[in-house]
C-alpha cells in the first residue's frame, strides 16, 4: 500500500537521514494476536520499501507488545512479560539478554531510584515479573466515597526496556532495544476503618483506637452521644491524638474521662455504674472534601462506685456532718437537704457552714436551722434530727440517706413567763415551772388565725 493509504489505516511513517520510524495503533486489522509463554502478545509485521540512491531498500520490521493488563495481589501490581519475545527473534538465531530497565511516564529510572521506590524485576523461568508497590512514587492514587465507603485506585504508567542481542552463525549480532509501556491500575479498593475498644475501667478513661485511615483522609469531626466536637476546638487536642506507624499507616486515638459531661452513665445498683459513649467519626478526603462516617458504641462498668461515706457528730450548738466521696465519684452523687441540693448558696441562705476540701465536705448545721425535725420536747431538753439525702445526680432518685439525732438542752430556747397565754385561754401549757412554760398545739388550734396573701 502507498504511504497515504497506510496513513488512512492509522499507520504513521517518519524518515530521516539515519532513522525510520513506523507507528501502529493497537487493534490494527493487520495485527496478529499470539501467545508467547502463555502471555498474550500483539504482533505487527511490516516491510518498508525505500528508494535510496537509485536503489530500492527493503526494511523488514516486527513490532510486538504484550496486552495483558497486569494483576494486583493486594500489595503489589504485577506485570508478567516473556523473557524472549519470539516474534522479535528470527528462527535459527541465538539470543542474549543485556539489561532490564524500568521507567515511569516514559522516562527510564536508574537502578538505585527504582529500588528505592520498591520496584522489582524478577526472572521466573521463561517469564519476567515486574512488581510495583501500591502507592509507589511515580504513580497516583484516586480516592472517592461510594455509599459511605472510602475507595481508592492506584494507577501507574510503567515502561519496561529490555536490551538483548540476536546472535548469528557467522559471529555477527544485532542489538535490539525493546520498550513496552503499560498502564497498570488496581480496581477500586475499599479501605474500611475499624475501631478498637482499649478502655481499662480502672483508669476510668474511655480509650478508642480508630485505624486504617488513608494518608489523604483527615478526622474532621466527632460526635459523642450527639454532641459535636470540631477539630478546631480547644478540647480536640486534649482528647484526640494522631498515631503514625512504622509502615506508614495512620490512625487516631480518642481518650475521654468517664466524668466528662458528654459521657452517659447509669447506676446498676450495688456500687456498679455503667458508662457509655456513642461515637460517630467524620472522615474527610482532602482536597475534594468528600466525607464518610464510622460509628461505634462502647460501654464500661465500674464496680466500686458506692455512695459517699457520711459521718456525723453532735455538739452543744448543732450537728456536724462529714461527707467523704470516693475518687472521681463526685459527678455521680448529689447531696441534698429535703429536696434542695446542698450548695454554697443554700448553706448561706439557711445559716449552715459548708467547707469542701478535695473529696471531703464538712457541713455544720446549727440547732434551730431549717431542715431539723424536733421531737420529745420538754422544758429540760428536746431531740433534733437532721437528714442528708444522697441522690443520683442524673435522675435525682434518692439512693440512700444519712440522718443524725441529737439531744439538745432547752436553755438555748426562748423562755416564756407564766403569764403568757394563747388567744384561746382554754389551751393550757404542756409543761411549766417557776420560770418557764411549754406550749404544744396544732397550727390550726388554740386561737391561731389563717391568712391568705403574700
Amino acid at each position: 500500500m502507498s504511504i497515504s493509504e497506510a496513513q488512512r489505516w492509522g499507520y504513521n511513517l517518519m524518515t530521516t537521514a539515519r532513522k525510520v520510524v513506523l507507528r501502529s495503533p493497537y487493534k490494527q486489522s493487520h495485527a496478529e494476536r499470539t501467545m508467547v509463554d502463555n502471555i498474550p502478545v500483539v504482533v505487527v509485521r511490516a516491510s518498508l520499501f525505500l528508494n535510496q540512491n537509485l536503489m530500492m531498500v527493503i526494511v523488514d520490521l516486527t513490532m510486538a507488545c504484550t496486552v495483558n493488563p497486569g494483576s494486583f495481589d493486594g500489595v503489589r501490581l504485577l506485570w508478567d512479560l516473556p523473557q524472549v519475545m519470539t516474534p522479535l527473534v528470527g528462527e535459527g538465531t541465538g539470543f542474549e539478554s543485556q539489561s532490564f530497565e524500568l521507567g515511569v511516564e516514559g522516562l527510564l529510572l536508574d537502578k538505585p531510584t527504582a529500588t528505592a521506590r520498591g520496584f522489582s524485576v524478577v526472572q521466573e523461568g521463561h517469564l519476567i515479573q515486574i512488581g510495583v508497590p501500591f502507592g509507589a512514587e511515580g504513580g497516583h492514587k484516586k480516592s472517592l466515597v461510594v455509599n459511605n465507603m472510602y475507595k481508592e485506585m492506584y494507577v501507574i504508567f510503567l515502561m519496561f526496556e529490555h536490551v538483548f542481542s540476536t546472535l548469528y552463525d557467522d559471529g555477527s549480532s544485532v542489538e535490539t532495544r525493546h520498550r513496552m509501556l503499560n498502564i497498570l491500575k488496581t480496581s477500586p479498593l475499599q479501605r474500611q476503618p475499624f475501631s478498637l475498644d482499649q478502655t481499662v475501667s480502672d483508669d476510668q478513661i474511655f480509650c478508642v483506637y480508630l485505624g486504617n485511615i488513608p494518608t489523604d483522609v483527615e478526622l474532621e469531626e466527632i460526635h459523642i452521644n450527639g454532641k459535636q466536637l470540631m477539630s478546631e476546638s480547644t478540647k480536640w487536642d486534649a482528647i484526640v491524638s494522631p498515631v503514625v506507624h512504622n509502615n506508614g499507616s495512620r490512625a487516631y486515638k480518642l481518650r475521654i474521662p468517664f466524668e466528662d459531661d458528654t459521657v452517659h452513665w447509669t447506676h446498676l445498683g450495688e456500687g456498679v455504674v455503667e458508662y457509655s459513649i456513642d461515637v460517630n467519626f467524620t472522615l474527610t478526603i482532602v482536597p475534594q472534601r468528600d466525607s464518610y462516617f464510622h460509628h461505634t458504641f462502647i460501654t464500661a462498668k465500674v464496680f466500686n462506685a458506692f455512695p459517699p461515706e457520711v459521718t456525723a457528730q453532735c455538739s452543744d450548738k448543732g450537728i456536724t456532718f462529714w461527707v467523704v466521696s470516693p475518687p472521681r465519684a463526685q459527678a455521680l452523687w448529689e447531696v441534698a437537704v429535703d429536696d434542695e441540693p446542698l450548695t454554697s448558696k443554700l448553706a448561706t441562705q439557711r445559716g449552715y457552714r459548708l467547707q469542701s476540701d478535695g473529696n471531703k465536705t464538712t457541713l455544720e448545721v446549727p440547732a434551730f436551722s431549717v431542715g431539723y425535725e424536733y421531737e420529745d420536747i420538754n422544758l429540760s431538753n428536746f431531740y433534733g434530727t437532721f437528714k442528708l439525702l444522697l441522690r443520683d445526680s442524673k435522675t435525682l432518685a434518692v439512693q440512700t440517706s444519712s440522718s443524725k439525732r441529737c439531744l439538745f438542752k432547752t436553755q438555748d430556747m426562748i423562755v416564756q413567763p407564766e403569764t403568757t397565754t394563747t388567744l384561746d385561754r382554754t389551751c393550757g401549757p404542756k409543761q411549766m415551772d417557776g420560770s418557764r412554760v411549754l406550749f404544744e398545739f396544732r397550727v390550726d388550734s388554740c386561737g391561731t388565725r389563717a391568712m391568705v396573701g403574700n
